[in-house]
């Protein structure tokens, strides 16, 4: 028994170190855009398309590579700014942190290469050697870090659009001024979470407020996808 609790205590570390949700958040608003907005046909049986899901696996793989290989490099910074999550997650990160990294690094690029045609299986390339080196740099702690962080999140978005084109662009274009909105929106949560833990405990709870308020902004904009 005792062996079963530290193998689940583990796995829900690792999922915590691939941040989960952000990929789940991610898949969902794949889906959102590709089922209302780029597929032929507005439909829930757009999803049997294989190209489709050869985006999300190489987004999910990318993503989550860079989450690991960041939690690995920023340890110390994340053991000030929230210990006890970093406590929880540490002893995955030490140990799996840059190896499982490069599984997932190599799951997403193979999805691409193998799923999509060349031109998109390299524009994936691309999009996971900025991960790295946003992770492995830690470009985050860069005045433009929350700008290239809010860049990055969106990627997979404009990707996916460019991996259906033509038939992506009216949708595209119907969607771009609430794209432009979120971005601004993600920029601002960015990069008020930059500051977030710099600031004296007493000023800090309002701005944690606000970062679940830009989150559940975030979700209502996605969540109005079937509607323009």
């Amino acid at each position: 028994m005792r062996r079963r609790s530290r193998l689940l205590v583990r796995f829900v570390a690792f999922l915590s170190l691939v941040r989960w949700t952000h990929l789940a958040f991610l898949a969902w608003a794949q889906g959102m855009a590709y089922i209302f907005l780029f597929a032929d046909q507005p439909s829930w049986k757009a999803l049997s398309e294989t190209d489709f899901w050869f985006v999300v696996i190489s987004t999910a793989g990318l993503v989550a590579g860079g989450s690991l290989m960041n939690s690995f490099y920023d340890m110390e910074r994340d053991l000030v700014q929230r210990p006890w999550r970093t406590l929880f997650e540490r002893p995955v990160a030490k140990k799996y942190g840059l190896r499982m990294a490069s599984v997932f690094y190599f799951t997403g690029l193979l999805a691409a290469w193998i799923g999509l045609s060349w031109w998109m299986a390299l524009s994936f390339t691309l999009y996971g050697v900025l991960i790295w080196l946003y992770s492995h740099k830690q470009w985050n702690l860069h005045q433009l870090g929350p700008l290239m962080a809010t860049l990055l999140a969106y990627t997979p978005l404009l990707l996916l659009a460019f991996a259906f084109s033509p038939q992506s662009e009216p949708g595209f274009m119907r969607s771009l001024p609430l794209a432009i909105a979120m971005i601004m929106l993600e920029w601002r949560r960015q990069w008020e979470r930059s500051h977030l833990f710099g600031l004296d405990p007493d000023v800090r709870a309002p701005w944690i407020r606000r970062q679940w308020i830009y989150k559940g902004l975030l979700i209502a904009g996605i969540a109005a996808t079937p509607f323009l």
